[in-house]
């Protein structure tokens, strides 16, 4: 491609995409990968809790307001660091799939995503062909094209792919949905799947509480990670892995600042009585 001439690197772009393969080999061991949800498109929120230690970082466009200018700025202050940037798009639509991928974007989750049909459109947008149909053009995900030969070798096997099962009706063709090739993990969305079952935000309902376990016991069933996403209490979450959710989120930036601010306040003033 005339853009990416001359430009490849004389290293070999051997690094290239090791954090996002690193992480799904502890999966695919049976390992357990912690993370927290990224709101705030200031850079510094990225940078502080990229430094933490955290496996990985979802940011979330769906519900922030992020743009492709505020996304860059987040995943270069991950610059350094073993935290994989993980994106939940706006929609399963390839369009600003592939524009997050050439930003640099390790992992996607897709929210909605309600068919085996569109699971499989999915997995398609995010990987390049024969397997998928995702464009070629990932500036700097490839080192501004210097590693475009080796990104574009290891991108279909290290992107990580996660759909977000958010429709109740789901539920019914789980086992063909998590079977379908090229999804690395499933998540729940507990809020929107209540909602669908006309029972918004009831998740001690029996019928949200007995879709949930069905959908965590076929992850179980046919060794893929859940995912359930929201944040876990630190007192559910040994059951909720022996369950087979291996993939945890645990706080938020919006979480620890409203959170913190509201403790220390009260703090105060619980002080000064």
């Amino acid at each position: 491609m005339a853009e990416a001439e001359g430009l490849e690197s004389t290293a070999g772009g051997s690094g290239v995409l090791r954090r996002a393969l690193s992480l799904k080999e502890r999966l695919k061991a049976g390992g357990i990968i912690i993370g927290a949800w990224l709101g705030l498109t200031d850079p510094s929120a990225a940078e502080i809790l990229g430094r933490v230690g955290f496996d990985f970082l979802m940011i979330d466009t769906e519900h922030s307001p992020w743009d492709l200018g505020t996304l860059q700025g987040a995943l270069m202050a991950l610059n350094g660091t073993d935290t994989v940037p993980f994106v939940r798009v706006p929609w399963n639509d390839h369009v600003r799939i592939k524009q997050v991928l050439d930003l640099g974007v390790e992992g996607v989750m897709a929210p909605m995503v309600r068919t085996v049909e569109e699971c499989r459109a999915f997995v398609a947008a995010c990987k390049y062909p024969p397997v998928g149909r995702r464009g070629i053009g990932p500036r700097r995900a490839s080192n501004y094209y210097r590693d475009i030969q080796a990104y574009v070798a290891v991108a279909n096997d290290a992107i990580f792919v996660m759909p977000q099962i958010e429709d109740i009706a789901t539920v019914e063709i789980i086992d063909e949905f998590v079977n379908v090739p090229g999804i690395d993990a499933i998540a729940i969305g507990p809020n929107d799947l209540s909602g669908t079952a006309g029972l918004l935000r009831q998740l001690d309902h029996p019928t949200v509480r007995t879709a949930l376990v069905r959908i965590i016991e076929a992850g179980a069933r046919h060794n893929v990670p859940v995912f359930l996403g929201v944040n876990t209490p630190a007192s559910a979450q040994r059951d909720l892995v022996a369950r087979g959710a291996r993939i945890l989120t645990v706080t938020s930036d919006l979480e620890l600042l409203a959170g913190a601010s509201r403790d220390a306040l009260r703090a105060t003033r619980d002080a000064l009585k």
